[in-house]
């Protein structure tokens, strides 16, 4: 039987995903008023024989609580509008939509963006794309017993991240695809994020500042700036403030990790596990 490491995920997460998703496909169908389940996991949206929507969670029915209110609900919004734009589409209460679910310990990020290609969910409009068109082939529970590695599976995702040279933030080397990141001060790591493509993150932080939590952080919380609210956002500083934040990531170190399996996961098992000063998301014992 192959053995579940880290490398083999990688080096097969669409063979992984595609059990996954024809798990999800299968599962039963219920209305989001039933739901109990308040973990990590992934849910679709459909209507009589469609697939509307996919998306994941850390807590299923609270994300699906939210789903299913006109006024928060992401997917009957991109509806709304599909009605607006085809003729050919029939309005449909919200409440008449059906809901999937399943329990993901690893992989929940990866099988929202491979069931929005491989699914063609028309209310998703993010993150289309990333992943490409695989064939859906049932692999004998092989979603399941990646499932039941997950910790040994972080553990050895944070080795083969640490083997990874660090260089200085202009010499990065970030491919454009999906993957995490991690920055240090000299020997302490200060910030571990995540991006569907980590080239254009690397962009993102090494320009201005709205658009960047990490240069945001530097800013307030080792240079001492308070930022500055414009259009109802608090996210701007003054143009000398932003070029010393730029002049201070130049002094730090980074590596850019790719990952095409269990990025979510491993970001938020090292944030945990080394709990970097300017990080907030998952930066607490459970």
């Amino acid at each position: 039987m192959q053995e579940i490491t880290w490398t083999y995920c990688q080096d097969n997460s669409d063979i992984i995903l595609a059990d996954g998703l024809l798990k999800l496909r299968d599962c039963n169908i219920c209305s989001p008023l039933d739901i109990s389940f308040s973990d990590f996991g992934n849910y679709l949206i459909s209507y009589q024989d469609k697939f509307y929507y996919i998306g994941e969670g850390k807590d299923i029915r609270s994300r699906l609580k939210q789903q299913f209110k006109p006024t928060t609900s992401t997917f009957f919004k991109n509806f709304q509008k599909l009605l607006k734009t085809n003729q050919a589409v029939r309005p449909i209460p919200i409440d008449n939509f059906c809901v999937r679910f399943m329990s993901t310990d690893i992989g929940r990020k990866e099988i929202e963006d491979f069931g929005i290609v491989n699914l063609a969910t028309p209310l998703n409009k993010f993150q289309i794309g990333k992943r490409l068109k695989a064939d859906l082939k049932k692999q004998d529970g092989l979603w399941d017993k990646v499932q039941k590695q997950k910790i040994d599976l972080l553990k050895q995702g944070e080795e083969e991240v640490f083997k990874q040279n660090f260089s200085i933030w202009v010499d990065c080397n970030a491919k454009s695809t999906a993957g995490l990141y991690i920055v240090k001060d000299k020997t302490k790591i200060i910030y571990i994020g995540e991006s569907s493509d980590i080239c254009e993150r690397h962009t993102t932080h090494s320009s201005r500042t709205y658009f960047s939590a990490l240069r945001r952080h530097v800013a307030t919380d080792i240079l001492g700036y308070e930022l500055k609210e414009k259009n109802g956002k608090k996210k701007y500083l003054a143009d000398i403030e932003d070029n010393r934040v730029t002049e201070y990531l130049k002094g730090t170190i980074a590596t850019f990790y790719p990952v095409s399996f269990g990025r979510y996961e491993l970001e938020e098992y090292l944030i945990k596990k080394h709990r970097p000063l300017l990080n907030r998301k998952d930066n607490h014992d459970d």
